[in-house]
């Protein structure tokens, strides 16, 4: 039986992928099961689900505490969540990452793949939605499921453009996932935030324009997280707060607000 853990946040699908990947697996036979793992059910909260696929006998109700592959959605999740606790010396860590295995620093002996999902995804999708997309890397870099079977689950996820598009995503990622050897650390340097702080829920910044804001108020109203202030007719945004929801970029008339990837 093997154990798989996903990590991500809320709105990446990282539940949906779980769905998925054990959907294709009992498409080729396999007995699998997926369990999420709820929350704080908030789009930018870090997210956790689970899959098991193996022989009926073995299945087990539980959380993977000891998973043979984690598979993390968010470049930037590592900061703040150890997502390689109680990963086996024989499993493999795959990531969604702007650089190539042998420049990402882990803090275990373990494989590792790497594909720029959030990079395919915004392409292909048009948005940060990386689950379909990472599913291509876990099919390229572990050969558990077929390529195939992974499609064909997506196709019984959504249809017409919405499932093609997805299908894309998978299939791109299939075709860049690198696998390598990583660089070793000690220990992996973690953010720390006020327990108030929404900070490292963000995958993407708001960039304000001092020269393009007309001082309109539509994101210091519209900010669910109350992080906007007005200073000196301007739109100024205390990052310790924002969890990079994009809502104040949507809403700005003028377009004075740009939503930029966190660096990695």
């Amino acid at each position: 039986m093997i154990e798989i853990r996903f990590h991500g946040r809320g709105g990446q699908g990282a539940v949906t992928a779980s769905r998925i990947l054990a959907t294709a697996a009992f498409l080729e036979g396999k007995h699998s099961q997926s369990i999420p793992m709820y929350g704080t059910e908030r789009r930018g909260a870090p997210v956790t689900a689970f899959v098991r696929i193996g022989k009926k006998e073995r299945m087990v109700r539980s959380l993977v505490h000891e998973p043979d592959y984690v598979v993390v959605l968010d470049p930037l999740l590592r900061k703040s969540v150890d997502v390689t606790q109680g990963l086996k010396e024989s499993g493999m860590l795959i990531l969604n990452s702007s650089v190539t295995p042998d420049q990402i620093e882990v803090d275990k002996h373990v494989k590792t793949a790497a594909v720029d999902a959030t990079e395919i995804a915004l392409q292909v999708i048009g948005r940060p939605i990386t689950n379909t997309a990472i599913l291509g890397a876990f099919c390229k870099a572990t050969g558990e499921v077929k390529l195939e079977s992974v499609i064909e689950a997506v196709r019984g996820t959504w249809s017409g453009g919405l499932a093609e598009m997805n299908i894309k995503a998978v299939e791109e990622a299939y075709n860049q996932t690198k696998v390598g050897t990583p660089i070793f650390v000690e220990k992996i340097q973690r953010e720390t935030v006020s327990s108030n702080s929404k900070a490292d829920w963000r995958t993407f910044q708001p960039v304000v324009s001092v020269e393009k804001c007309i001082g309109c108020k539509q994101c210091w109203m519209l900010c669910p997280d109350g992080c906007i202030d007005m200073v000196d007719g301007k739109c100024v945004i205390d990052y310790n707060y924002c969890k990079g929801c994009g809502i104040c970029a949507e809403e700005c008339p003028v377009d004075a607000i740009e939503m930029k990837m966190e660096v990695e």
